[in-house]
């Protein structure tokens, strides 16, 4: 019984301190991948750690289908009261069944656009061509707008019309395509959809709220990283200009055009004065709150003692 309020507490905590502790690092300059990665175990963590506490205040729910063919678990479960145990599935289900109507449609609409996407590049004859190891596909379609898309599909496409390999020189499409494969390498689009679905599914817990505000603005800024060197991010800087305004895809497919000239600003600061790094012990602190996330439930899990308190 302890373990189960120790990780619902710790659930708790996460959720209700997380969002001030991202904030204030992002707003100091950490290294955005890192701050993601913050973001994206503390969500990891509080979830499951919630969902193991539910099998700690539920024993007797839990294994009765074990029961009922005939196998007694061979474990001591501590009591709890049948009616607070029906109270807590209850509790769980009904939140699950209300999360999965309000944050369902996208997900839903997420499948749906990323297939429509795919049907119609498949309508427009493509043409292929690997550009290097760990770059997404090219897919080069005939059309007057210069767009640049980015499909996670498997495997991952890069929509470009012939209008945008016009307008982007060679290092331009170069500095492109490396953003993106940082997109893919960290399933940015994937994370994005999942933060937009937990604000919708739980609008009241104001972290999901806060992480799907800061998830595509994190995504953009690693990936921005990943173009290493001043000059290219200087190429970075220019196709964005070149690429930035109607005809470009929003939403987790690609935001990489999204806030042009606040992109561009924070691309041409970056190139004249580069970050400094941050200090280790700061550093180092943050990793450890984003793993304390993800391994308090795990050490609670693997304790010898986790179903018999």
């Amino acid at each position: 019984m302890v373990h189960g309020f120790v990780l619902t507490l710790f659930a708790a905590a996460i959720l209700a301190t997380a969002p001030f502790v991202l904030d204030h690092a992002e707003a100091s300059g950490f290294n955005p991948r890192l701050v993601q990665q913050g973001w994206r175990a503390a969500a990891a963590g509080a979830l499951a750690s919630l969902a193991l506490a539910v099998p700690v205040f539920t024993p007797d729910l839990w294994t009765a289908p074990a029961r009922a063919v005939g196998i007694n678990p061979d474990i001591a479960l501590v009591h709890v009261p049948l009616p607070a145990q029906l109270l807590v599935a209850g509790a769980v289900l009904t939140g699950l069944v209300a999360g999965w109507r309000r944050g369902g449609p996208v997900v839903r609409d997420y499948r749906r656009a990323l297939r429509v996407q795919l049907d119609r590049l498949e309508r427009t004859s493509p043409v292929l061509d690997d550009v290097e190891r760990g770059h997404p596909r090219l897919v080069i379609v005939e059309d007057t707008q210069p767009r640049l898309v980015l499909l996670p599909s498997r495997p991952p496409r890069v929509e470009v019309t012939t209008r945008a390999l016009d307008l982007l020189k060679p290092e331009e499409l170069n500095a492109v395509l490396t953003h993106m494969a940082g997109h893919l390498r960290r399933r940015d689009a994937l994370w994005m959809t999942a933060s937009e679905a937990m604000a919708e599914a739980f609008p009241r817990l104001r972290f999901f709220a806060r992480w799907a505000d800061h998830s595509a603005a994190l995504a953009e800024k690693g990936a921005d990283a990943d173009v290493e060197g001043p000059i290219a991010r200087a190429n970075l800087r220019r196709a964005l200009a070149k690429l930035s305004g109607p005809g470009q895809a929003n939403g987790p497919f690609c935001p990489c055009f999204a806030w042009p000239q606040q992109r561009q600003a924070e691309l041409d600061q970056t190139t004249r004065q580069p970050r400094l790094p941050r200090p280790p012990v700061a550093v180092a602190g943050l990793r450890a709150l984003t793993a304390a996330a993800v391994v308090v439930p795990t050490l609670v899990v693997v304790s010898p003692h986790f179903l018999y308190l």
